[in-house]
């Protein structure tokens, strides 16, 4: 393979369970055997390294980046490892702040096929396993010191479940891939709390859900710390505006006044604040100064991204109720006497209702679209569960109709919401940079961003 197409051909060529939900969730599927196996064969990359291990529902790639950035801040090489990608998929693989380039993607890829050969017919890696196996040589072939790994979906079967972390961090639980996780929350938290491992620290972020005593127990039966954000740490919001978020912070016991985020919402205050104390877990955490010029200069595209241009647009890619909820919280508090004009994508499968309730609760005007995406849709249904909730929803299932409709609804002081899925915003932000000429950067390729993107949990 010569090409990142021709590399992007042969990663897509195998089993992709982010795009394909009809797999059984069960271990001879989803299991981590197989990313153990290609690590070995690879050398065992990953021991050269130290990793700190995230899982959760919502919030993974926030504390993931807080923490990236940090380290990085205080001289450390990292590594970061997330998904689902925006635009690239070499956002998902980054040493030292930089995405993997087209030619290492290509050069790691080609190491590939023998080693696949090794493995039998029906248990072959998946995408997201090569990718994982693929992020960890990275990040060894660069002399990484901290590699930060996001879990795809769950924890207890996910391929970055390889690990013996320094520390287990898991953000806020809720409802999302009942269909694979189970359909009650401690469900849901007893697959997350899988990544805790035996003497391993663990931090547990604010939970909306009574589910600290899963956690708790975990900890218990592998004989190691359980750290409760909720209980050792605590915060206060001064102010709240369109660029900054400024707020005071106690971290078991260490005070630091007078922070800046560039993160809107008291949800990612809370992510602040679980990644803090997982870094002081490490005693890791740097001095007031460095922290507040570190959380002021972070950067997280469609997580309550703004573009402020001749319409004022508001991306953020939830894609369940509390998601939605926490982006209808901050949108009251950053934009309070907005008319809000909102445009949401859904995929098949998701709490549509949930979803909409929240956000017919805060527009003035709600449009209905279709993600782009080879998921199952079923945007009939959104539309007939939206003009339920909201009499006057308006249907425009092409996205960019979907936008200039909008925009034609709104006035100067107005505020366009997208929101629903990744699938939804991702396309949105190219079409919204062309607005004002800006090219994004994404694949060859149109489909690319399909085939890989996926709001994982």
């Amino acid at each position: 393979m010569k090409t990142i197409d021709e590399a992007l051909d042969y990663l897509y060529s195998f089993i992709n369970y982010e795009t394909d939900s009809s797999y059984p969730y069960r271990s001879t599927n989803y299991n981590v055997k197989r990313t153990r196996k290609l690590l070995d064969m690879l050398g065992n990359p990953e021991k050269s390294m130290r990793i700190i291990h995230v899982a959760g529902t919502k919030g993974k790639g926030s504390v993931c980046a807080i923490i990236d950035a940090v380290l990085r801040s205080q001289g450390y090489l990292t590594g970061l490892f997330t998904s689902p990608h925006i635009h690239r998929v070499n956002e998902r693989i980054s040493s030292a702040g930089s995405q993997i380039t087209d030619e290492e993607f290509v050069d790691l890829i080609n190491l590939f096929p023998p080693l696949i050969e090794k493995f039998s017919y029906d248990d072959v890696p998946t995408t997201f396993e090569l990718l994982t196996g693929m992020a960890i040589l990275h990040f060894k072939n660069h002399g990484v010191e901290y590699a930060v790994l996001e879990t795809g979906m769950g924890g207890r079967f996910d391929s970055t479940n390889f690990a013996d972390p320094e520390v287990s961090i898991i953000t806020s639980i809720s409802y999302d891939h009942m269909d694979k996780l189970g359909s009650h929350i401690e469900q849901i938290a007893s697959e997350k709390a899988g990544i805790i491992k035996r003497g391993r620290p663990a931090v547990v972020g604010y939970q909306r859900y009574a589910v600290k005593d899963v956690f708790q127990r975990k900890c218990a039966e592998m004989g190691c710390p359980c750290y409760l954000a909720s209980e050792l740490c605590s915060y206060r919001i001064k102010k709240m505006t369109p660029d900054i978020t400024h707020f005071s912070v106690t971290i078991d016991g260490l005070e630091f006044r007078d922070l800046l985020l560039s993160f809107q919402g008291v949800h990612q205050v809370e992510n602040a604040v679980c990644a803090l104390l997982a870094l002081k877990v490490l005693n890791m955490l740097p001095d007031r100064k460095t922290l507040r010029n570190t959380l002021s200069g972070l950067s997280l595209p469609t997580r309550f991204e703004i573009f402020l241009k001749e319409r004022r647009f508001l991306l953020d890619s939830a894609h369940n109720e509390d998601s939605a909820r926490a982006v209808c919280q901050s949108l009251k508090k950053v934009f309070p006497r907005s008319r809000v004009i909102t445009v949401v994508g859904i995929v098949k499968g998701k709490d549509v209702g949930g979803i909409l309730s929240q956000l017919a609760a805060v527009s003035d005007a709600l449009i209905i679209t279709e993600p782009v995406t080879h998921k199952e849709l079923d945007t009939d249904i959104v539309f007939r569960e939206a003009c339920r909730v909201f009499s006057q929803s308006v249907m425009k299932k092409e996205l960019r109709e979907a936008i200039a409709y909008a925009c034609s609804l709104a006035k100067k002081r107005d505020l366009i919401l997208i929101t629903g899925s990744f699938y939804t915003t991702s396309p949105a932000r190219e079409i919204i940079a062309a607005l004002s000429g800006k090219v994004l950067k994404k694949d060859g390729r149109k489909r690319r961003r399909d085939e890989d993107d996926s709001r994982a949990v």
